[in-house]
C-alpha cells in the first residue's frame, strides 16, 4: 500500500463513534433550558404564532388579519409544542430533527456521486458550519425546507439508464413532490432553491423522454396541494390580502428592504465566514470535481451554490440565512476538497493543507489563551471546573493536530482521520458553548428576570397585561414566556375595573395623567419596562 492509500484510509469504527457522539452531546444540550433564550426576531416571532395556533385551535387562519407567511412554516413547531410543551427545547427540536436527516442525506448524495469516504466526510464539513449549526437549533422551519430540497437532489441522481422504468418514474414523481412541498413550508423563498436547481434539472430531463418527465411534473403540483388549500382557506377568511402580502413580502426583501445590491457583498462575506473552516477546501474541492466528475455533478455541486449566491447577491436583502440551502452543497465541495488534497500531494493540496493547519494553530490558541484567562478571571462564569479543563485538553489536541498538519504533509501518520478529529472537537465544543448558553442565549436577561421567585408566582397566578406600545422584541420574548397574557392599549387602562398585573414601559408610564399614575405600584423593573400591579 502506498502512502497516498494509507493517507485516504479512514477508520470507520472510530468515524461512527465520532458521528454517534456528535449527535448525542448536540441532542443532550438543547435539553438544558435553564441555559437557553429565544433569539427575538425571528425565534419568539416563530414560536408565539405557533403557540397561537394551540391556543386558537386553528391550524389555517389563526391571525386577526392575512399573514405574510404560508401557515406551514409554523406546523412543526406547534406539533412540537403540542408534544412536548411549550419551551426553548420544544421550540428548536424540529431543526435539530431535520439537521440531522438533513445530514444524513447529502451523506447519501455524496455516496452515490463520490465515496463512502467522501460522504463522511461531508457529515464532518456540514456540522461544522457555523450557520448550520446555530439554525440546526433554531426555532425556524429552515431545516425542513432544505431536508426537502436534498430529498429531491438525492431521488433525481437515482435515476439513470440503467434503472427499470416503474422505479424511474417513482423517483421522478417523489423528486418533484419533495421540491413544491417546501413552498407550503416556506413560501416564496422556495423560489430559490428552485431556480438555483433548474440547470441541474433541465441537465437530468435530457435525457428523459416526456414519458418520465411528466411524472416529475405530476409529482410538483401534488406537492402544491398543501399550499393550493391553504391559500383556499385562507382567502375565505381574509379575501385577497392573503395572497397579495406573501407576494410584498418577497418584493420587500428582495427589492425594497435595504438599498439595491445591498447583498453584493454581504452574501460572499457571510458564506465564506459561516462556513469556515471547511471553505479553506472549496477551491481544491471546484478544481477535482471539474476535473475528475460528470457534467451532472459538476452543475450540482459547483454551478447550483454559485448561481444560489449571485441570485442572493442581486438583492436588497441581508439574511445569511438566506444562502442556507447552498450550506450543504459548499460543504459537499468542501468534502471533496479534502479528499483531494490527501489524494492529490501536489504543492497546491498541500498549501491548501498548510492553511487550513494554520487557521486552526491560530484558532486553537486563542480559545486556549482565553480558556486559561476564564479559569483565572471567571469572567464567563458559565463553565464548571471540569468542563473548563475539557476545553483546555480538546484545545490542545487540536493544536498537536493542526501542527502535525503544517508540518508533516508528507507523513505516514496523516491522514483524513487527524481532519475529521479536528472537525469533530470543533462541533464538541460548539455544542458545549451551546449547553452552557455561550451561543443560543441571547436574551437570557429578561429570562431571568421573569423567573425571579416573587415575579414568577404572579406570573403563574395572574393574567398579565401588556400594556401600551412596548418595544417588539421585549413583546414577542414576553409574549412567549408569559403563560397568561393579554395586549391592551393605554387607553383601556380605565375600563378594567378589578386588579391587574402587567408590564409597561417608562415612556407609557409617563403618558398617563397622575390621576391614573397614582393607580400603578411599581413591583419590579427590568430596563426601560416594569412590572406593575395597578389598583
Amino acid at each position: 500500500m502506498n502512502l497516498t492509500e494509507e493517507n485516504l484510509i479512514i477508520n470507520k469504527r472510530l468515524v461512527l463513534f465520532l458521528v454517534l457522539i456528535i449527535v448525542l452531546v448536540s441532542f443532550c444540550s438543547i435539553f438544558f433550558i435553564e441555559n437557553h433564550s429565544l433569539v427575538a426576531h425571528d425565534e419568539s416571532l416563530y414560536a408565539n404564532r405557533a403557540k397561537l395556533i394551540i391556543d386558537s385551535k386553528n391550524w389555517f387562519t389563526p391571525f386577526e388579519k392575512a399573514h405574510h407567511k404560508t401557515i406551514g412554516s409554523y406546523w412543526l413547531i406547534s406539533l412540537s409544542f403540542k408534544i412536548f410543551g411549550i419551551s426553548e427545547f420544544s421550540a428548536r427540536l424540529p431543526s435539530y430533527i431535520f439537521s440531522i436527516l438533513s445530514s444524513f442525506v447529502l451523506f447519501k448524495i455524496i455516496k452515490n456521486i463520490g465515496s463512502l469516504e467522501i460522504g463522511l466526510i461531508s457529515i464532518f464539513t456540514l456540522s461544522s458550519s457555523f450557520i448550520w449549526f446555530s439554525y440546526g437549533k433554531y426555532c425556524s422551519p429552515d431545516t425542513l425546507y432544505i431536508f426537502f430540497n436534498l430529498s429531491s437532489v438525492l431521488f433525481l441522481l437515482k435515476i439513470n439508464e440503467f434503472l427499470k422504468e416503474h422505479n424511474k418514474n417513482k423517483y421522478l414523481f417523489i423528486s418533484g413532490l419533495f421540491l413544491s412541498i417546501p413552498f407550503f413550508i416556506r413560501s416564496y423563498l422556495q423560489l430559490l432553491p428552485l431556480v438555483s436547481l433548474l440547470p441541474f434539472i433541465f441537465f437530468k430531463f435530457k435525457k428523459l423522454g416526456y414519458k418520465n418527465t411528466r411524472y416529475f411534473i405530476i409529482g410538483f403540483f401534488v406537492g402544491l396541494i398543501p399550499l393550493i388549500i391553504s391559500y383556499y382557506i385562507s382567502y375565505r377568511t381574509y379575501g385577497f390580502d392573503s395572497l397579495i402580502k406573501p407576494y410584498m413580502l418577497l418584493q420587500a426583501k428582495t427589492l425594497n428592504e435595504n438599498e439595491i445590491f445591498a447583498g453584493f457583498l454581504f452574501y460572499p462575506r457571510n458564506l465564506i465566514l459561516l462556513c469556515s473552516p471547511f471553505f479553506i477546501f472549496i477551491i481544491n474541492g471546484t478544481r477535482y470535481i471539474l476535473k475528475n466528475k460528470s457534467r451532472e455533478i459538476q452543475i450540482l455541486l459547483v454551478f447550483t451554490p454559485f448561481l444560489n449566491i449571485v441570485i442572493l447577491m442581486l438583492t436588497a436583502s441581508k439574511y445569511s440565512h438566506y444562502g442556507l440551502f447552498s450550506i450543504p452543497l459548499l460543504a459537499a465541495n468542501g468534502s471533496f476538497g479534502i479528499y483531494e488534497s490527501f489524494k492529490n500531494k501536489s504543492k497546491g493540496s498541500k498549501l491548501t493543507l498548510r492553511i487550513f493547519g494554520g487557521f486552526i494553530l491560530l484558532l486553537s490558541t486563542l480559545i486556549l489563551i482565553g480558556s486559561i484567562l476564564n479559569l483565572h478571571l471567571k469572567f464567563l462564569n458559565q463553565f464548571n471546573l471540569i468542563e473548563e479543563f475539557i476545553i483546555i485538553a480538546l484545545t490542545v489536541i487540536l493544536m498537536t493536530l493542526s501542527l502535525k498538519i503544517l508540518y508533516k504533509t508528507n507523513s505516514k501518520s496523516l491522514n483524513l482521520n487527524n481532519i475529521l478529529s479536528i472537525f469533530f472537537i470543533q462541533i464538541f465544543i460548539l455544542n458545549l458553548f451551546f449547553s452552557n448558553g455561550i451561543i443560543g442565549n441571547p436574551n437570557n436577561e429578561i429570562k431571568d428576570f421573569i423567573y425571579q421567585p416573587d415575579i414568577n408566582k404572579i406570573i403563574k397566578d395572574n393574567q398579565i397585561f401588556l400594556i401600551g406600545e412596548l418595544e417588539d422584541k421585549k413583546l414577542n420574548l414576553l409574549k412567549f414566556y408569559l403563560p397568561k397574557y393579554k395586549v391592551i392599549k393605554n387607553k383601556q387602562i380605565h375600563k378594567i375595573e378589578q386588579t391587574i398585573y402587567g408590564f409597561i414601559s417608562d415612556k407609557d408610564i409617563a403618558q398617563f395623567n397622575d390621576s391614573i399614575r397614582t393607580k400603578f405600584i411599581n413591583l419590579k423593573e427590568f430596563k426601560d419596562i416594569n412590572l406593575v400591579k395597578i389598583n
